[in-house]
């Protein structure tokens, strides 16, 4: 069975039973507010749920009936798949945990409030109705807008990074790690393309991209390695291998690369000259299913003392950061987490995703001693088809002395 269905099958039942607490808080609010037959809002409410909760059903029966064979329908390459089922399902989900997380926060306010300020009760029936439909419409607007920004926008985030005195000769240098594009029917030609050329536009002196080229199988790795070779820069474009690129096929990915100009570097160290200045590139293949032991790392990154050491890596894993702060690198570039990819909570409190429970550098920019770790969110998507407080983007690195 393919990991989407089941991950989407996982997360079935717990959607589910929030969908009902979701729900019933819409149903009584509702009916309170405009005193609707409840019977009728409640048939609403049930089938709307019925309709957005489809994916995972339609998806199980056209397996179960047409085998693998079928998985490249709910992967991208159908469209017709994708906005009956698939985008109903990750846009309602997404405005269905953002109600959740809200309307959770307001019961247990309204246990402390009817506990310890018994004359604010009747204050709080009054505003709870009004409250719920307005947290609903509120939630639905934002969602939407702020999914299709981050969804269909690229952003580009610069990051000035001192450099001792030591490099000066290397100020102004000009470093664009990306990672994730993730060719497939939804990350099309079109979109790598243009992503492709946003790039460029920045005039980098080196590019490092930091894995997974496609999201699954062969058929996109050839037309999104192509795109890629047209990165232009002065010193060239490095590349990681990616879990996705391993779970395609990894001989497949890397040989296409290369024969777009890409040089593929695994568990060793490319040396450059840069502006008369040694730059040691060290690159990892650090992945589910392939990981260095520590002997392999310590060979990969032999013989670097003296140059401008760079780290690059599909995941950010805390002991590879761990690894590298303490052999002396300036830079950790990683990519893999897409920023969260979907990130619930409020913004400017708190936001929380899947991969916040794999590793602490989910995005952006983090200090670690003398060592700056960058996490750029990628291009393309894994699981969701949609980004949420997660933007697609590009990143730029300025060495400053």
């Amino acid at each position: 069975m393919p990991w989407t269905l089941v991950f989407v099958l996982t997360i079935y039942l717990p959607l589910l039973a929030i969908n009902f607490y979701v729900g019933r808080k819409i149903l009584d609010a509702v009916t309170v507010l405009k005193g609707w037959s409840r019977k009728r809002v409640r048939l609403a409410l049930i089938g709307a749920s019925a309709y957005v909760n489809l994916l995972p059903v339609v998806f199980f029966a056209a397996f179960q009936i047409n085998g693998r064979a079928i998985v490249p329908d709910f992967a991208g390459d159908n469209f017709f798949v994708d906005l009956l089922f698939t985008y109903p399902f990750w846009i309602a989900l997404v405005i269905t945990f953002q109600l959740f997380i809200l309307y959770v926060l307001a019961d247990i306010t309204k246990l402390w409030v009817l506990r310890f300020f018994r004359r604010q009760q009747e204050w709080w029936r009054r505003i709870e109705p009004r409250f719920v439909v307005g947290a609903f419409f509120l939630i639905l607007v934002y969602s939407v807008f702020r999914i299709y920004s981050d969804t269909w926008t690229v952003r580009i985030v610069e990051k000035e990074v001192h450099v001792p005195a030591s490099f000066s000769s290397l100020n102004g240098l000009r470093i664009v790690q990306v990672s994730d594009v993730q060719g497939d029917g939804r990350t099309t030609y079109d979109k790598m393309r243009r992503f492709v050329r946003r790039v460029n536009a920045l005039r980098p002196d080196l590019v490092l991209f930091a894995g997974d080229v496609v999201s699954s199988g062969t058929k996109y790795v050839d037309s999104s390695a192509s795109i890629l070779g047209e990165l232009r820069s002065t010193y060239g474009t490095y590349a990681a291998v990616g879990d996705h690129d391993i779970f395609s096929s990894k001989s497949r990915v890397v040989a296409s690369l290369v024969r777009n100009g890409i040089r593929v570097v695994e568990d060793s160290t490319v040396f450059l000259t840069v502006r008369s200045t040694p730059v040691a590139l060290t690159v990892v293949t650090y992945t589910y299913s392939q990981r260095p032991t520590r002997d392999r790392l310590l060979h990969a990154s032999m013989g670097t003392d003296g140059a401008y050491e760079i780290f690059l890596v599909h995941q950010p894993a805390a002991a590879l950061i761990d690894f590298a702060r303490a052999k002396g690198y300036k830079l950790f570039l990683a990519g893999h987490t897409h920023g969260g990819g979907i990130a619930f909570g409020i913004p400017g409190l708190f936001l929380v995703a899947p991969a916040t429970f794999e590793s602490r550098f989910v995005s952006g920019f983090h200090k670690v001693g003398d060592m700056l770790v960058s996490v750029t969110n990628g291009l393309g998507f894994t699981l969701a088809p949609i980004r949420y407080h997660a933007p697609a983007e590009i990143t730029m690195l300025k060495l400053k002395k």
